[in-house]
């Protein structure tokens, strides 16, 4: 088990200098910026270099991007037995219930919120709208804490979210208005929702959920079927359809688990069909970044931004997050071909398998993020499973050799090579539950996180 090995040494080194003694209050809250070198948080001003905005949290803590480590921590503490990780986590998400939740009982984070560990306060920017995108969060945990704060979060967002309850619009911000619907934050909507249903058994959840991921689901191309990436707002992404669709697929396949209702993997389905049937350059072997949602035709945007490019990329290192999501569509087609066996499912997994192995080679050792390494690791183990191939899963551990060899720096884990930096953005979470993964498929549970 040598990958546990080295996932205990970065949680020990960050339980003894990484939380929150700055300020005249200390908490049990993660730093989200290390020196590896030290264990401490960098001396002098950080900007981090992966995100926009503060999301990257200087000199506090972000708990929306430390969730793939707060699962990987608990995962960790099942498979050795050994509790001091789980309790590591959850002394850190009590904290953050103390310390980060308004008086409507929305939680304070994601993209426009952090906590400043110096100040002792929450850093609110652009008029300090909630939103949740692209990760779902692991309700399990936040249900386990504390269920009454949970549930009246998770109730109060889809209110604050929707802002037409009849026609399930919503809006990424929770201003009650119509605005950016990003198919990927309606998908978490929808997962949240249904989620919630499973517990409660509240009918109004699974209507609510219904409602959003049909709202999405109909504003697609008459002829080509495909989605629009977001309907409500006249911008770039008004007219196309990109691999944000996995995002939301995912998280509707998901819901079809949740609420057993499987009007949610339809959609998930015909969804991600319409794509590959649209999406695949042959003479290039890759996936196209954006499709004209009215034809089917690819699209190049004008020049770089938060905008995919001709193609998707699965190594990008470019500013997050953005509105390509390769290795979520791929993670999609695995799960839609666990369910129906169908060969279009087989065929994108390969094609997305040479993309994210050969096709990027160079790009990745040049200085491929965690969250990359992570994303691809886990999706080649788990297609090779599914898919009873052992090449991919040879593939999976030939990349994770490489992450390790690239990002190890002493007892932790950079989040970019040669940075000796651990960022929470930069997705260590995710490179750690992928080599979890590899070592213990079987006994994986992630509490309602989810790749």
């Amino acid at each position: 088990m040598k990958y546990m090995r080295l996932i205990e040494a970065h949680l020990r080194r960050m339980a003894a200098t990484g939380t929150d003694v700055y300020g005249p209050r200390s908490t049990q809250m993660w730093m989200s910026v290390l020196d590896t070198r030290t264990g401490l948080p960098p001396s002098g001003p950080h900007t981090p270099k992966r995100v926009y905005r503060l999301i990257g949290a200087p000199q506090g803590s972000t708990l929306y991007w430390d969730q793939p480590m707060v699962v990987a921590a608990h995962e960790l503490s099942r498979m050795t037995g050994q509790s001091e990780y789980a309790q590591f986590a959850e002394r850190y998400l009590g904290s953050f219930l103390e310390n980060c939740i308004a008086e409507n009982g929305i939680f304070r984070w994601g993209n426009h919120a952090y906590y400043d560990a110096v100040t002792d306060a929450v850093v609110e920017f652009h008029q300090g709208y909630h939103e949740l995108r692209p990760i779902t969060p692991a309700w399990e945990l936040f249900w386990q804490q504390d269920r009454r704060l949970c549930e009246r979060y998770v109730r109060t967002l889809l209110i604050r979210h929707v802002y037409d309850p009849d026609t399930g619009g919503f809006n990424r911000h929770d201003d009650g208005k119509k605005g950016d619907a990003f198919i990927e934050a309606g998908g978490i909507l929808v997962e949240t929702a249904a989620w919630l249903h499973a517990k409660t058994h509240d009918p109004e959840m699974l209507e609510t959920a219904l409602k959003i991921a049909q709202y999405s689901y109909g504003h697609r191309g008459e002829k080509t079927g495909l989605i629009i990436n977001q309907p409500d707002y006249l911008r770039w992404d008004s007219e196309v359809c990109t691999t944000e669709i996995g995002v939301w697929a995912q998280s509707l396949l998901r819901a079809a688990d949740y609420t057993g209702h499987e009007a949610f993997a339809a959609m998930a389905h015909a969804a991600v069909s319409a794509y590959l049937k649209y999406g695949y350059d042959e003479a290039e072997k890759r996936y196209y970044g954006q499709i004209l949602v009215s034809d089917g035709t690819p699209q190049t945007p004008p020049e770089k931004g938060y905008w995919p490019g001709r193609y998707a990329d699965p190594w990008s290192a470019e500013q997050w997050p953005t509105h390509d999501y390769p290795m979520a569509l791929a993670e999609a087609c695995v799960n839609l071909h666990r369910r129906t066996k169908e060969a279009v499912f087989a065929e994108a997994i390969h094609r997305l398998a040479e993309q994210v192995f050969h096709k990027n080679a160079a790009q990745r050792r040049e200085g491929g993020y965690a969250e990359n390494y992570g994303r691809c690791i886990h999706f080649l183990a788990h297609a090779g499973r599914v898919l009873d191939d052992s090449r991919l899963l040879d593939q999976a551990q030939m990349l994770a050799q490489e992450a390790v060899e690239a990002l190890r720096d002493g007892n932790m884990f950079q989040g970019l090579p040669g940075t000796h930096l651990y960022e929470s953005v930069d997705g260590v979470g995710f490179l750690f539950l992928a080599l979890l993964y590899l070592e213990n498929a079987d006994r994986m549970d992630l509490r309602g996180f989810g790749f």
